[in-house]
């Protein structure tokens, strides 16, 4: 039997990807004017953003996207009353068909939350820290989950596609119960923990990763465990770096800096305030 293979044509396709960052900006806080030669998907997350754009300028409020244009002058700031989570993504794609995106914000849907939620969450998979702060280049990690690359370009065009058939004409109003709810996981949280927990992680961004809020998963995450998220992000850290002080000869310098410690003296303090005593000490009294 002879079979008639199809070819398979692209509505869209990512090239390449630039960031994915998770912000809590501080009020006040403004970018330049700028262009670049990439889309940019800004999503509020929390509180609102003022753009200024060439396609829009206005707010940019609580659940709402917008995508500015590849070479789209644009910029943004924070009103003096507001502390905004922003989750912006930059990315090259094939053609146009996104530009409409540029031209008024969307209100994302719960489906849609949770499919960028999980680029935010594929996208600490590739990309070294900081997450939360603007750089021009982040580097890739060294190693990776297999197909994460790959993975990251497959659900960043399942986001984008989604919003494409929404705003088609041809779409039925079946697109818009289209998800249904999302039952909060604590051990799906705490294995995202456990493979992060050295790299700085936000609760307002397991919130959003895990498409809940901030009062039930703390919450959740409490009453399942026994620990606040805090309590068990420290708990994890006191006790990998109690292993690498008995076990390692690495200076307390380099151990602070593997657990994501801005400095030698912010380790020292919360180790101590942890454990009653210093790094050092530690070592000594256990040798």
């Amino acid at each position: 039997m002879k079979f008639n293979i199809k070819e398979l044509s692209d509505t869209l396709s990512i090239t390449g990807l630039v960031n994915v960052h998770f912000f809590e900006f501080e009020n006040d806080f403004h970018t330049e004017q700028d262009r670049h030669p990439f889309y940019e998907l800004v999503y509020v997350s929390r509180g609102e953003l003022d753009i200024v754009s060439e396609d829009y300028s206005g707010k940019l409020k609580n659940g709402e996207l917008i995508v500015h244009r590849s070479d789209e002058y644009h910029s943004f700031f924070c009103s003096k009353d507001t502390t905004p989570i922003v989750i912006i993504v930059g990315f090259t794609c094939t053609g146009k068909s996104i530009d409409f995106l540029s031209r008024a914000p969307t209100v994302l849907r719960e489906a849609e939350v949770k499919k960028l939620a999980e680029i935010v969450k594929e996208g600490r998979s590739l990309f070294e820290p900081p997450y939360d702060v603007p750089v021009f280049d982040m580097k890739k990690k060294e190693q990776v989950p297999v197909g994460t690359e790959q993975m990251l370009r497959i659900l960043l065009e399942y986001f984008l596609i989604g919003l494409l058939r929404r705003f088609s004409h041809s779409e039925t109003e079946q697109a818009e119960t289209n998800g249904g709810g999302y039952n909060l996981s604590v051990i799906e949280v705490i294995d995202y923990i456990d493979e992060n927990f050295c790299q700085k992680i936000l609760i307002d961004e397991l919130a959003f990763i895990f498409c809940t809020n901030r009062s039930t998963l703390c919450k959740e995450f409490k009453r399942q465990t026994g620990f606040t998220i805090v309590g068990y992000i420290n708990s994890k850290k006191v006790a990998l770096a109690k292993d690498k002080l008995l076990t390692t000869d690495k200076s307390v310098s380099d151990i602070a800096d593997e657990l994501g410690f801005e400095s030698i003296y912010y380790f020292t303090r919360f180790f101590k305030k942890l454990t009653g005593v210093t790094p050092s000490v530690f070592r000594k009294s256990s040798k």
